[in-house]
């Protein structure tokens, strides 16, 4: 069936040829016929209005691609916020356990006090008792001393040895007076040397609550700083993850203008379609392609080659068109380049949108002179061929100069002979 298709294809194409040779030799329309035509239609003004559209597309697309920077940007930023906020959430724990070794550090001076505070009381009580015994030796000092002056110095002495019964008792009662007395002299030294004792004792408890003291302020100081610190830190917490919700923000609105952009993009392309529809119906080219290059040498793989020696990868998707390298390439009907792909010396290719969902594509390009998105003419030059193993554009999947060549329909390959004119 397919055989029997080709054959009618070309037919019709040897047809439209007669045609076409024929019509060249009658005389030109008359004059208002042409300008008819001309007012019905324009070619260079829907090439004008695709340029256009063409220019809106770029402008988009620029736009799309600053909106993608931005978005990056803003990813960054929000990347760096969240950096910054876990570093801000270490610090504040680390700030927190410092608060707790504070308040765990004055709780040890504050009971340290606390013991030094009733020590100091019990070496009050002690210094207070040892004051009362002073005094009660004191007393008792007092009343011996008296009692020696009266026996002593208010009477004779013949009358204190009459007092007595013999003189032994005279002086045991003297001997017993001394003692008692020396006895009162060493008591009270003792007392006030045990109540020196304990004053340097208190001082040193005294000296030592000043400095647990002049301690625990330090540590309130430092504790109030600490929480100073700690609540400055909570708020540029705050304000940080503030800042990246913000950012996340914009992302989200940066997103909705690119969905609104790409939208645009789309509706453009639309028209840009209905616009090369016009121009490829206003040149009645249809669904006719032209030949990219002249295949007097023939074709080397076809669509689908059985033989193809990659075909155990892939199918060959296209044909192979013979033809020496830098030989021009020309697009095989009116329309817009959607893509230009240098890849140095990889796989290099041109890839046209025409109007009926139909595109070429044209490989193993070694030059390429067209650009994304401009319209180009049937015929028009877009490339030199090349396919030269080691050359620009040769890629790896190659054995000789040729041109690869593509038809596909809404983006499926399919044979290009099919379309293409009888040459």
């Amino acid at each position: 069936m397919i055989v029997s298709r080709r054959r009618n294809l070309i037919r019709l194409t040897a047809g439209v040829a007669i045609a076409a040779t024929l019509f060249s030799y009658l005389p030109p329309l008359p004059a208002p016929v042409q300008a008819a035509a001309t007012d019905t239609v324009d070619l260079p003004e829907i090439k004008g209005q695709i340029e256009d559209i063409n220019d809106d597309v770029a402008k988009k697309k620029t736009a799309m691609n600053e909106l993608d920077r931005r978005i990056s940007e803003y990813r960054e930023l929000v990347s760096k916020k969240q950096s910054e906020s876990i570093q801000l959430e270490e610090d504040i724990a680390a700030l927190d356990n410092s608060l707790e070794r504070h308040r765990l550090d004055i709780a040890i001076v504050n009971g340290e006090i606390s013991i030094l505070e009733m020590e100091l009381g019990a070496i009050g009580e002690r210094i207070a008792d040892t004051d009362r015994h002073i005094a009660r030796e004191r007393k008792l000092i007092a009343t011996v001393s008296r009692k020696l002056y009266r026996s002593g110095f208010r009477r004779s002495l013949l009358e204190v040895l009459l007092s007595y019964n013999s003189f032994s008792s005279f002086f045991d009662g003297l001997q017993t007076m001394v003692e008692l007395e020396g006895a009162v002299h060493k008591a009270l030294a003792r007392l006030q040397a045990e109540n020196r004792n304990l004053a340097v004792e208190k001082e040193f408890r005294d000296n030592k609550e000043k400095d647990l003291s002049g301690k625990k302020r330090q540590l309130e100081i430092a504790k109030h700083e600490t929480e100073d610190e700690r609540m400055l830190k909570n708020s540029i917490l705050v304000e940080t993850k503030s800042s990246e919700l913000e950012y996340r923000y914009l992302i989200a609105d940066l997103r909705q203008e690119q969905n609104d952009a790409n939208s645009d993009i789309q509706d453009l392309e639309r028209k840009l379609r209905d616009k090369l529809d016009i121009a490829d119906r206003l040149s009645r080219q249809e669904t006719i392609l032209s030949w990219p290059v002249t295949p007097d040498r023939g074709l080397s793989t076809i669509f689908h080659d059985p033989d193809y020696p990659f075909r155990y990868v892939f199918e060959h998707p296209g044909i192979d068109i013979r033809s020496p390298q830098m030989t021009p390439v020309r697009s095989a009907a009116a329309g817009v380049v959607a893509r230009a792909k240098n890849a140095g010396y990889g796989y290099n290719y041109v890839m046209i949108l025409h109007n009926n969902n139909i595109s070429t594509v044209y490989g193993h390009l070694t030059k390429i002179t067209a650009r994304e998105d401009a319209y180009v003419e049937r015929g028009e030059i877009i490339g030199y061929s090349g396919g030269m193993p080691g050359t620009p554009g040769a890629g790896r999947l190659t054995t000789g100069p040729h041109l690869h060549f593509e038809t596909r329909i809404q983006g499926i390959p399919t044979d290009p002979l099919q379309y293409l004119t009888k040459f």
